[in-house]
């Protein structure tokens, strides 16, 4: 009989001890889970903001076209635009300067958006098109 009672014991040690294991493991897959989806959720948002701030760009190389910027030295031309996508309405900004035959343009998504990222994007060429958008994030 006392053999008996010890085995009960070890198997109750060995039964908490798995149990601690499997909730440990359990336990740092949530962390590790929720971190990636952190991540996950950033990048998305990070690259809507690209997009919207391209898509401000876009929307200035057609005012630019159509003759709506200045054409003179240093003059700033800027416009806000609700622009939807996706059930959501997105409110962009640019605002253009001139030097030359290049157009420099900012873009940004602002804070009503959900989040706030502004992208610089230069664009170049002559007066006339072809036009190219080289752009590097902001803040």
């Amino acid at each position: 009989m006392p053999t008996m009672l010890r085995n009960k014991g070890i198997a109750l040690i060995l039964v908490i001890g798995f149990s601690l294991v499997i909730f440990s493991t359990v336990i740092a897959l949530l962390f590790i889970l929720r971190a990636n989806l952190r991540n996950l959720v950033s990048f998305k948002e990070r690259a809507e903001a690209y997009y919207l701030c391209e898509t401000g760009a876009s929307i200035a190389i057609l005012d630019i076209a159509a003759g709506r910027i200045g054409a003179g030295s240093g003059q700033w031309t800027q416009r806000d635009i609700s622009y939807p996508m996706g059930g959501r309405s997105y409110i962009i900004h640019y605002a253009v300067t001139t030097s030359g035959s290049q157009w420099n343009v900012v873009s940004s998504v602002g804070p009503s958006s959900g989040f706030y990222k502004t992208y610089n994007l230069r664009v170049g060429g002559r007066r006339s098109f072809p036009l190219f958008i080289r752009g590097f994030g902001g803040g």
